[in-house]
């Protein structure tokens, strides 16, 4: 089992590095950070990360073709795997919390693995013509300089049985978002696992996992509760599958109930966490990343969520 860390927009930019040196003195293997609008922009977060970093895989966590062309996409993946001395890895998905933009994302299956095979075109070298049912780019278009690495890890963070199906053709890894509760990962990693050998490969399954670590139980669980009352209602095939009440999703954090923060989130003590971890282990999840505020002082929270890997190994 390998573990990373996932930073969100939501720290101060000159915090960065230090949470940066923080995750690096533990066993993680990745520290990637979330891309959402409406927080501190993402390639600009990556570019602090990547400078304090020495050891750790570095990338989006996800990123996403709504906002950004596929070719943008490549120029900053590139730029960062130049930067890091070849450590970027790139997580893409669907995005979130786009709906006050009036963004409709249907098709988002074919649009991200569109994206990806556009940025793999472009980190190749290649002067690139493509026809997709989504982009068109004319040849000989390519980047002005030599990516350092022809391809980089990819993987998806996908959440819905048709993103999860499509793209075991083609990621290296899938990781369902929201995952605490080991129901809904079995039956993705199932559904994955089927498609990846219909395609003749194999791929890994792991999880994102929204943390809220602390001491205080009861201080941990509420803002567990606030950070799911953001995201809960971008979850719909998640929220369907588990019957989550209609008056939690929107409802505000004092609308959760203890049931579904603990399908979602990972709000509580140490203890707490690592025995939810066991379980995804049992449950063959090969990586988690630890996601989100993680708790209410994130120096304090990574070093106990470093702590607890050390004992998992």
């Amino acid at each position: 089992m390998r573990f990373g860390i996932q930073l969100h927009g939501s720290f101060p930019m000159h915090l960065y590095p230090e949470l940066a040196r923080e995750v690096e003195r533990h066993p993680f293997q990745e520290l990637t950070v979330h891309d959402v609008v409406w927080w501190r922009p993402v390639w600009q977060v990556l570019a602090l990360v990547g400078q304090a970093t020495e050891r750790v895989l570095v990338g989006p966590d996800v990123t996403h073709p709504y906002l950004t062309h596929p070719a943008v996409i490549a120029q900053n993946l590139a730029g960062l795997d130049e930067l890091t001395g070849g450590r970027a890895i790139l997580g893409i998905g669907r995005g979130s919390l786009l709906e006050p933009l009036h963004i409709r994302r249907s098709d988002a299956a074919e649009r991200v693995r569109e994206t990806v095979e556009i940025v793999r075109r472009l980190l190749a070298g290649e002067r690139t013509e493509f026809r997709g049912r989504h982009y068109t780019i004319d040849a000989p278009a390519s980047l002005l300089w030599a990516p350092p690495r022809p391809e980089v890890p990819t993987f998806v963070g996908a959440f819905g049985d048709e993103m999860v199906r499509a793209a075991a053709a083609w990621a290296d890894d899938i990781r369902p978002p929201g995952t605490w509760d080991t129901r809904r990962f079995a039956r993705l990693k199932q559904i994955a696992e089927r498609a990846a050998a219909a395609a003749g490969r194999r791929l890994s399954v792991g999880c994102e996992v929204w943390t809220v670590v602390g001491e205080d139980r009861a201080a941990a669980r509420l803002l567990g509760r606030q950070v799911l009352a953001r995201y809960l209602g971008s979850m719909k095939a998640v929220t369907d599958f588990y019957e989550v009440d209609p008056a939690e999703i929107g409802g505000g954090a004092e609308a959760i109930s203890e049931r579904t923060l603990d399908l979602f989130v990972a709000a509580g003590a140490p203890d707490d966490i690592e025995a939810g971890v066991e379980r995804l282990r049992a449950a063959g999840a090969e990586t988690v990343t630890f996601s989100g505020r993680l708790g209410e002082d994130p120096r304090r929270a990574i070093r106990s969520l470093g702590e607890l890997v050390s004992r998992l190994g």
